[in-house]
């Protein structure tokens, strides 16, 4: 009678295992969501409060996203390119972002159209009481004048504007220095000729991926590409392994943010807690599955081999029009937030803002965080861990219903810890779905690592190459 009886008692702690599981792993993805909303409340809010206060609502610092900043450099280097004065039209948006993105509109017009038409435009501007405007445009005015008079810029004046408008702001100042102007010419230059040189990689990777997507397909159907993922019983240990790790995971980054200075690099610090957070991995041991089962049931292995790195490669490619399905979703979901509140959302992204101005170390550490420690560890938890629970909860479903739901849940959940906002998932949960497709094919997880660092390696350097100084 015992005997009977036990079966049953551990499907019944099997399934409250699983349900608490669930309501941790949901509690966490709120948690993660307003990450930002939690550190400001806690850490900074009474900063912020007094830093706003002194100057009638006027922020510190940079009054343009890097958003912003990359569209009036993608103007100014199409025109340095071509000629075609028509390239300031290309930066049009930024002047429905408030005065801030007129003024810097208007700068952008004189070191195209010619000083005069700057003016002209910040004249229109002057009329307002908005004190935003009434910080910005004498000190633009300046600049500009000092071009059309042939005189320089006073420092006060550069300082200024550099300190608000960043990259615009030194473009106003440049304007009667020769050159300096030269030197900002050339520089767009180069920056427009290796975007163009990034933009043919994706463009000529994703034909390919496009190309192979197809063919994966086809052959899958006719079933010579089987998945490599054999759903496991125990499968909900790995939910309750994935549950500790977003929550460590969490408590550790939110730990650091409230109690690391704020002007102490904490770089060395995110890519440790990165590493650390893998302690989760205990859990499955700890239930009872050997190690050595736990790295062959979530792919914690070499696979092919060195044959894996081409592999990874390739999965990047898959990804790409995956990718650039997620972005026609967002840019559907941003135009219908900009139609509904007046102001579209723009993504952000703290690996993005440290690039801004970084040296050769901080480079260095942003590449270790971003094309090594995120990868390995999001892989091994996401696309390994949790990729497996889900794979063997659907075991009774057909296989590629199990396949496509898991890899839409996994990857939709992955792209919503991220703080780039809801709007930007589709783009994000489409990289990761190509990953999935990785992991289902080749079994190990070498192959989606790779693909992972490869496509945070390319969006680094991008940064780098636009913002770092």
């Amino acid at each position: 009678m015992n005997h009977r009886q036990k079966p049953s008692s551990r499907g019944r702690y099997a399934t409250l295992g699983l349900i608490l599981a669930w309501a941790a792993i949901l509690f966490s993805i709120a948690l993660w969501t307003s990450k930002t909303a939690l550190l400001e409340t806690f850490g900074g809010a009474s900063e912020i409060s007094e830093s706003t206060s002194e100057s009638d609502s006027i922020p510190d610092g940079l009054l343009l996203s890097m958003q912003d900043e990359l569209i009036g450099r993608i103007g100014f280097g199409l025109y340095s390119l071509t000629g075609d004065p028509n390239s300031v039209i290309q930066a049009a948006p930024i002047q429905s972002i408030g005065p801030a993105g007129e003024v810097a509109y208007a700068i952008l017009l004189g070191s195209i159209s010619g000083p005069e038409e700057g003016l002209e435009a910040l004249a229109k501007i002057s009329g307002s009481e908005d004190p935003l405007v009434e910080l910005l445009v004498p000190p633009a005015t300046a600049a500009l004048q000092a071009a059309v008079d042939g005189t320089s810029v006073d420092v006060a004046t550069s300082t200024l504007l550099e300190e608000r408008l960043g990259w615009f702001g030194r473009l106003a100042s440049s304007l009667s220095d020769a050159a300096a102007m030269a030197a900002m010419t050339a520089s767009s230059q180069s920056t427009m000729v290796m975007l163009g040189g990034f933009l043919l990689l994706f463009v000529v990777g994703g034909l390919i991926g496009f190309v192979v997507a197809v063919i994966l397909c086809v052959f899958s159907f006719l079933g010579r590409f089987p998945s490599r993922i054999h759903p496991v019983g125990g499968h909900g240990i790995y939910a309750e392994t994935f549950a500790i790790w977003l929550l460590l995971f969490f408590v550790l980054q939110i730990s650091a943010g409230l109690l690391v200075p704020a002007d102490m690099s904490t770089l060395t610090l995110s890519i440790c807690i990165f590493f650390l957070s893998l302690a989760a991995l205990v859990w499955p041991v700890i239930r009872g599955i050997p190690f050595a089962q736990v790295r062959q049931d979530i792919g914690l292995h070499w696979g092919g081999g060195i044959r894996e790195i081409p592999y990874g490669i390739l999965t990047w490619m898959i990804a790409i029009p995956l990718l650039a399905v997620g972005a026609i979703l967002t840019f559907g979901l941003s135009a219908l937030i900009e139609s509904l509140t007046g102001q579209a959302p723009t993504p952000t992204h703290p690996a993005q803002q440290m690039a801004v101005g970084a040296g050769t170390w901080k480079i260095i550490q942003l590449y270790i965080l971003a094309s090594v420690a995120a990868p390995i560890v999001e892989e091994t938890m996401f696309r390994g861990v949790f990729l497996t629970h889900l794979r063997g909860a659907m075991s009774r479903w057909a296989t590629p219903i199990a396949i496509v739901l898991s890899a839409l849940i996994s990857s939709v959940i992955f792209a919503a810890i991220h703080p780039q906002g809801f709007v930007f998932i589709p783009p994000l949960a489409g990289l990761a779905i190509g990953f999935c497709v990785a992991r289902e094919l080749r079994g190990s997880l070498v192959a989606p690592m790779v693909a992972h660092g490869f496509s945070n390696a390319l969006v680094m350097t991008i940064n780098v190459v636009l913002f770092a100084g």
